[in-house]
């Protein structure tokens, strides 16, 4: 039993709190691409209620430039075993579509590869099967007008089935529906309304929709993505009510908040 299937066990939802390693993030800009202040907001998330913490060191945002596999190889040297060695006890993630940069990962100490990228032709499903980790497949890329859960349902599909040929187990395998990647924010939402479909791959589902377009598409456009965070919250609160375990999360604060109150009405 792995970490996150443990911590599963003794927690019905899970906080995936959020930390940009890098220097053009849309969502912080760049606050905590610095040691000391990415260590001061673990410590945040962590007393807030995270449950994993999950590193990205390189921004996959809209219009992103492209980073090299060393530069984001020596990201994550400077930061994730300092994290490691303060929270010994964290469930770490890597949001990474790279597999060196996945497996390098984990040996500094993460426990989770988080692939934009679904496991299609990058290695990654590989690498959980030989690593024995869990892996989140996201789906990258436009749906189809009308059909949107359908399609989604199919290239998810496709990503399973790529990490069950490689040897991972389906239980290590979770489904993320790619919130704000390659769709617009219509789109979005209606996958949010159908988010219940995606119980039918048989996989833990996390929803991550933090201060994405869509956010700002609800509030009525040229919001400051820090003023995203009721919004953000309630759509994941509106997942988990869907079926989803996992919610990532800029602020986690305010998400710990919902659930709680969500928990207080379930009983």
């Amino acid at each position: 039993m792995t970490k996150l299937h443990k911590l599963l066990t003794e927690e019905k939802y899970l906080i995936m709190g959020i930390l940009n390693f890098t220097p053009d993030s849309f969502s912080d800009g760049g606050d905590f691409f610095d040691k000391d202040n990415a260590l001061k907001q673990v410590r945040k998330m962590i007393e807030e209620g995270a449950h994993i913490i999950d590193i990205g060191c390189e921004s996959t945002r809209p219009g992103s430039t492209k980073l090299e596999e060393e530069e984001e190889i020596e990201r994550l040297r400077a930061i994730l075993p300092a994290i490691r060695k303060e929270f010994p006890n964290i469930l770490i993630s890597i949001d990474t579509y790279k597999a060196k940069v996945g497996e390098i990962a984990l040996d500094l100490g993460g426990d989770i590869l988080n692939d934009v990228l679904g496991a299609k032709g990058n290695g990654m499903a590989d690498l959980a099967a030989k690593r024995n980790v869990p892996i989140i497949v996201m789906h990258n890329g436009a749906t189809q007008e009308g059909r949107e859960i359908e399609k989604l349902l199919v290239d998810l599909k496709e990503s399973i089935e790529i990490c069950e040929a490689a040897g991972v187990p389906k239980e290590n395998i979770i489904t993320d529906p790619g919130i704000g990647f390659g769709k617009t924010a219509e789109e979005n939402i209606i996958l949010t309304r159908n988010l219940e479909r995606m119980n039918e791959l048989g996989s833990i589902v996390l929803y991550a929709a933090s201060r994405k377009r869509t956010t700002d598409f609800i509030l009525g456009g040229n919001t400051n993505p820090k003023d995203r965070d009721v919004v953000s919250a309630t759509l994941s609160l509106d997942a988990i009510r869907k079926g989803a375990k996992i919610v990532r999360m800029h602020n986690v604060k305010v998400m710990k908040e919902m659930i709680a109150t969500h928990k207080y009405l379930e009983n």
